[in-house]
């Protein structure tokens, strides 16, 4: 989701001096409703408002939407949920009215949609707080971002069977009998229902409760250091470069070895990017978007190509341990294979667009 700028006067892109260097126009501010505030002509968004808010808003999908089925059920209104939005409130999203700041983070009704928007909550919060490090206490956010890692790789595990179980369905009967496919999805179901099993016993424990903990602060306001209350275009923008620079090196990387690895790596760097663009977008506006959208279209080409790589290894894996399944998995890790070398082509053409609209908006 690209969020849209904090306030009706932000600009399509920076503004440059004769020097070359941003200036800011009299009218980029925006007010804080919460600190009783209104807006000034000499006012414009520090680093630390654009950043809690990227924040706050994840926390809240996240928050909403990890929500145990034994608490809050299906219904997507029910008084768990309801009491935890009373709690948190339109606090902090500033710049708009709470029912369109909040749009988008509200919780689903599918389980399996509500475990992807917590993954991807958790992605941006972690990519911000490594994109914009600087603007924090370096060892709380090192460990949040470890906590993050944790949680996300077992709600993963959840995700990656889902994935499988789609594989199964859709491309098994291409080159498997049915009672082929059947066996193949009763494994992938058992596996599925022990992984829900551990995500279940995740969310009452207390790590994750700790967890809990931690996005809250991050919607109330995580404790900034003093050069997040300068303003954002001049903060936020050095230190995306340096994500710039990764994903440079990522790419020259996989030119050199396209392997599974290092596509996998370059395929991270630019979910970093992409993040760190849309948070920039919302004072920056339409440059960053752009750079946001070109490197989201890679890194999902380069994530369908991971997902066909993991189900690859999985398969095989099943092979060696069940020998009664090893042929039909072995024929389909062989149309798996197929699908990955088309999913291979292209990117190199894809990552020059990535480099284009980087170089168009901070040159």
């Amino acid at each position: 989701m690209t969020l849209g700028p904090l306030g009706d006067h932000v600009h399509e892109g920076p503004e440059r001096s004769a020097s070359g260097r941003r200036s800011r126009r009299p009218d980029d501010g925006i007010a804080d409703p919460s600190a009783g505030t209104v807006p000034s002509a000499a006012m414009v968004p520090s680093a630390a408002m654009v950043v809690h808010r990227v924040l706050a808003m994840s926390a809240r999908t996240f928050l909403l939407n990890d929500l145990g089925d034994e608490l809050a059920g299906d219904a997507p209104h029910s008084g768990t949920v309801d009491a935890l939005v009373v709690a948190m409130g339109p606090r902090p999203l500033w710049a708009q009215s709470a029912i369109e700041s909040l749009h988008g983070t509200e919780r689903r009704t599918d389980r399996t949609e509500r475990i992807h928007q917590s993954r991807v909550a958790m992605r941006r919060i972690r990519s911000n707080l490594r994109t914009y490090r600087l603007l924090l206490d370096p060892s709380w956010g090192t460990a949040l971002r470890a906590e993050l890692a944790w949680y996300g790789n077992e709600l993963g595990h959840s995700r990656d069977l889902e994935l499988l179980a789609g594989v199964v369905a859709d491309r098994g009967p291409d080159v498997l009998a049915p009672d082929e496919v059947a066996r193949l999805l009763a494994v992938v179901d058992w596996r599925r229902d022990a992984a829900g099993a551990r995500i279940a016993a995740d969310q009452a424990g207390p790590r994750r409760v700790q967890l809990t903990g931690q996005m809250m602060l991050l919607w109330d306001g995580p404790a900034f250091k003093a050069k997040a209350t300068k303003p954002a275009v001049d903060i936020l923008p050095p230190m995306l470069r340096r994500t710039w620079h990764d994903v440079r090196g990522a790419a020259r990387r996989a030119r050199r070895d396209p392997s599974d690895v290092h596509l996998h790596q370059l395929r991270i760097r630019l979910k970093d990017l992409r993040y760190g663009s849309e948070t920039l977008a919302l004072v920056e506006g339409g440059p960053a978007r752009k750079t946001a959208r070109a490197a989201e279209r890679l890194q999902s080409r380069l994530g369908d190509h991971h997902d066909i790589v993991f189900s690859i290894g999985w398969l095989e894996a099943l092979a060696a341990e069940q020998a009664d399944l090893a042929d039909a998995a072995e024929r389909l890790v062989g149309r798996q294979r197929e699908l990955a070398a088309e999913t291979r082509k292209g990117w190199k053409r894809d990552f020059k667009e990535v480099e284009r609209r980087w170089r168009r908006w901070q040159g």
